[in-house]
């Protein structure tokens, strides 16, 4: 029997978040802070799960990777004494004396070599921070990237939550190490100290397809009040998304299983990003797993296996609810009482973002939650929407009807969907994505 909407909404808590799109501080690129749930909040413990058959990108990992420890002792860098030097006055007299740096504090060096810099923050949340890193390519150049820093005991968390802080981002880590594509941002190194661990990444240049889908709505007038991307750009990064996750589903058997508009960073560093768009890396891997990590799941109880939720009721009242992992949840995720290993909720969820990139909406949204949930139940959504669209045709009306099937046996796989003739073209533009 289905459960009805009351009881399934009594049973969802939240859903944990990694990607760096938070809390953003004012000297980098905007995002929608305030309207979509604090990126590095956790919720209940993840179990890490390995898959003998992936292909490992030998991520490294070091444990001698900070010029700091977690003793009292340590000396300060030479970066933080040479910024200390400014703090004297005319005279010659002291300032007060500046605290002892932490070892992830700005123009702290962490690395095998101290071969990094640690630079300014970039996104914070409650369980970690990102920061920009600096470094020396083996040609001598400047190289910046960014880094990704939990600390083994983080502030004002008592020692459960750090715990679970810890099992979920070595869990994290476990998938995201093996992930090597053009659309998957790029994890280059992991160091692992006594005080934290430091993730090193690419840094994004840009926002999030939710930046650009909120832009295209705000600058709808401009559009003949259509709120959808040009079509162009919007089945360009369909495109990319789907190369992604069928990377994910055939050759490394990866089910993301967060995918939404938040967790897509959208690269606009190439010079001709601002006419062609940018380069789409999927992020945030908290919620990844192997297709072959199911065993014994069934015995799991449901506060293990993790649910889907936004972090309150209050939530729903922000934007964070309609662009969240309630909206883009499937049937199956929503009926069943524990964590699916399957790939069709990526695909259901692949669906739900090719609707909105086209219409500027999402296609399961209600003020009340429980609604919601029916409306995700009985997959009851407007193509009209999608056929008034600008980017809206008989083809990509197709592809979202066949990734918002109900059935999943009856739904597309990624690999099928990348077949829809809404991407002729695609394969000769972005030729490396298709592998």
């Amino acid at each position: 029997m289905t459960d009805s909407a009351d009881s399934i909404l009594s049973k969802l808590v939240v859903s944990p978040q990694t990607i760096p799109e938070g809390m953003v501080v004012e000297h980098m690129v905007t995002s929608p802070t305030g309207e979509i749930a604090n990126p590095l909040s956790r919720n209940p413990s993840m179990r890490s799960a390995r898959a003998s058959t992936s292909r490992p990108a030998r991520i490294p990992t070091s444990r001698r990777s900070s010029r700091r420890s977690t003793s009292g002792n340590t000396s300060i860098s030479p970066a933080h004494a040479f910024l200390s030097s400014w703090s004297r006055d005319r005279d010659g007299i002291s300032a007060e004396p500046a605290p002892e740096p932490k070892p992830d504090d700005e123009g702290q060096a962490i690395g095998t070599d101290n071969e990094y810099i640690i630079g300014r923050t970039v996104n914070q949340g409650g369980f970690g921070v990102i920061k920009e890193l600096h470094t020396i390519s083996d040609s001598g150049g400047r190289v910046v990237r960014a880094v990704k820093i939990v600390r083994n005991a983080i502030p004002d968390k008592d020692a459960g939550d750090n715990e679970k802080a810890q099992q979920e981002l070595e869990h994290e880590v476990s998938v995201w190490r093996h992930l090597d594509h053009r659309h998957i941002l790029r994890l280059h190194t992991v160091f692992d100290t006594d005080f934290a661990t430091f993730c090193v990444m690419d840094l994004n240049v840009g926002g999030t397809l939710f930046d650009v889908v909120r832009n295209a709505r705000t600058n709808a007038g401009d559009n003949g009040g259509r709120k959808g991307l040009d079509p162009k750009l919007a089945r360009s990064y369909a495109y990319q998304l789907a190369c992604a996750l069928r990377y994910l589903h055939e050759d490394i058997r990866v089910c993301h299983r967060d995918v939404k508009l938040e967790n897509c960073l959208i690269d606009m560093s190439s010079p001709d990003a601002g006419a062609e768009g940018g380069i789409l890396r999927l992020c945030d891997f908290g919620l990844a797993d192997f297709l072959n990590s199911d065993a014994g799941m069934e015995d799991m109880s449901p506060d293990e296996l993790g649910t889907i939720l936004p972090p309150s009721e209050s939530s729903y009242l922000t934007a964070s609810s309609v662009i969240g992992t309630l909206e883009y949840a499937s049937p199956r995720g929503l009926s069943v009482n524990r964590k699916l290993f399957e790939t069709a909720g990526d695909v259901w969820a692949f669906g739900v973002i090719v609707y909105a990139l086209c219409t500027g909406e999402l296609p399961f949204r209600h003020p009340m939650p429980s609604k919601t949930v029916e409306l995700i139940l009985r997959a009851d959504w407007d193509d009209n929407a999608l056929k008034q669209a600008a980017a809206g045709s008989d083809a990509v009306i197709e592809l979202v009807k066949g990734c918002l099937e109900k059935d999943i046996d009856r739904r597309l796989t990624i690999g099928e969907a990348l077949k829809s003739t809404w991407f002729e073209g695609c394969r000769e533009v972005d030729g490396i994505a298709w592998r």
